[in-house]
């Protein structure tokens, strides 16, 4: 394995034993799917497959990610999701959705307004007159503290058969915040860094690149459910304004 494959791991690694209540957005889409009758899906961002895997049980979905090794790892689990392995800038394709998904602050990953109207932008060009956009953002990263190497936990990873310990480093600046993950692989002797950064969640921006490209907010959810948790995520229901 090399080294990104095991950072692909290392991702649904991370997720299970740090986020896993960030799975109760997957009930919210399916719900979304419901409601808006969805028979064909985009998943952008799609990562390994967290959220286009349950969802493809109940619509078409085609995931996309530009992230080789975290498709590769999708299709081992799941082999009837049509996968793009494409930058979302550059992807071009006549299919038409009806529901295009931009899960868990894909938005904000290394993404300034500049590079933010531009996704927005090929997100209008992806959708018909009837497609319904939903994008996840988060307000958690504008509150987020500053961490230095802190130790999260220890635990055996199944997929590579070692014992993993890990460690998390935030740094703030003026518009982002810089994560730094560090894996450690106790017999394979090897130690991996994931490093990102998110740029802190502005409604009136977000509002403000809607108007201007042709789409508008049809509704906004504060949260997955009604039970008060993940408040501080804002979920964006748009189209192409009429």
């Amino acid at each position: 394995m090399n080294d990104n494959y095991l950072l692909a791991l290392m991702y649904d690694f991370y997720n299970y034993n740090v986020l896993k209540g960030q799975n109760d957005d997957i009930s919210y889409y399916i719900n979304q799917i419901e409601k808006y009758s969805s028979k064909k899906i985009l998943v952008v961002g799609a990562g390994t497959g967290r959220v286009a895997i349950p969802l493809s049980r109940h619509s078409d979905v085609t995931a996309l990610d530009f992230d080789k090794e975290r498709l590769s790892v999708l299709k081992q689990k799941n082999n009837n999701i049509k996968i793009v392995y494409e930058n979302f800038l550059n992807f071009d394709t006549d299919e038409k959705y009806d529901l295009i998904i931009i899960p868990y602050s894909t938005l904000q990953f290394d993404c300034n307004e500049s590079k933010l109207k531009k996704m927005l932008l090929k997100l209008k060009e992806l959708m018909s007159s009837s497609t319904i956009a939903i994008f996840d953002m988060s307000e958690s990263f504008n509150y987020k503290i500053e961490k230095n190497d802190e130790f999260l936990f220890e635990s055996y990873c199944k997929e590579i058969k070692d014992d993993v310990s890990v460690y998390y480093t935030s740094k703030r600046y003026d518009k982002y915040i810089n994560f730094i993950i560090k894996y450690k692989l106790k017999n394979l002797k090897k130690e991996l860094i994931e490093n990102e950064k998110y740029y802190y969640y502005n409604p009136l921006l977000i509002e403000r690149l809607i108007k201007e490209i042709g789409l508008e907010t049809i509704d906004l959810d504060f949260g997955y459910n009604n039970n008060n948790t993940f408040t501080h995520k804002h979920l964006y229901h748009c189209r192409r304004k009429k």
